[in-house]
């Protein structure tokens, strides 16, 4: 009942490529840190929001707009979803040379299941958590993993981020795996990252409705972000 009061009352869409800039500062919220991380180990001055304005505004690419899913109120874009087949990881990763960071962070992509629907990021405005918008869109990703017949939603999470782990457990999520990520000064977390996973025909049972009910539906910064 919530999800289908939140998802009247934050429609979600697909993205549309006028919607990068607010893709952009929602994917920032999200795995901004991570983002960061790598592009500092080029650029000691470089910032992750105009980086993935630029990736988002391109027409193909995992942070492309058009793997981007939006929830409004009224005109005002307030959460963003950015999910896609997780086999376009391994595609865009092909031949790349890896920075010493990307290195370091290789283990989570490592973890990846190819054969399902990952998750990338998500993310919902301070201002508009705990509405039921961060659910309803989690909801609309699972619902567009069983579209395209993925037989699973993965996603990555830190493993020091408790609250979104919890908010992930009651949605029916498990732990797939857990990646062990070397510690760096400028890296702002601890304790690797697990790779977790839902069956796309999961149905919510009354005890974990209950249990989705007692967590924090938009955990702050609800982190499922890759390695970039």
């Amino acid at each position: 009942m919530e999800k289908a009061l939140a998802q009247r009352r934050f429609p979600i869409r697909r993205a549309a490529s006028r919607d990068t800039r607010l893709i952009a500062k929602l994917a920032n919220m999200a795995g901004g840190d991570t983002l960061a991380f790598i592009l500092r180990g080029i650029d000691s001055t470089a910032e992750a929001t105009p980086t993935y304005r630029q990736m988002a505004a391109e027409p193909t690419g995992i942070y492309s707009y058009q793997n981007c899913l939006v929830a409004a109120s009224g005109s005002r874009i307030v959460g963003m979803a950015n999910a896609f087949p997780a086999r376009l990881i391994e595609r865009e990763i092909a031949g790349a040379v890896l920075t010493e960071r990307e290195e370091l962070l290789r283990p989570r992509t490592e973890l990846n299941d190819p054969t399902s629907f990952l998750l990338n990021n998500i993310a919902v405005l301070r201002s508009h958590r705990r509405l039921g918008v961060g659910a309803a869109l989690l909801a609309a990703v699972v619902n567009e993993a069983k579209q395209q017949s993925f037989p699973s939603v993965t996603l990555h999470v830190w493993a020091d981020n408790t609250e979104a782990i919890a908010f992930y457990l009651a949605a029916g999520f498990k732990e797939l795996g857990h990646a062990e990520i070397p510690w760096h000064p400028d890296l702002p977390h601890t304790g690797g990252s697990l790779l977790m996973t839902r069956p796309v025909g999961f149905e919510r049972d009354e005890s974990v409705r209950r249990r989705l009910a007692t967590v924090s539906q938009d955990s702050a910064d609800e982190r499922a972000s890759t390695s970039a």
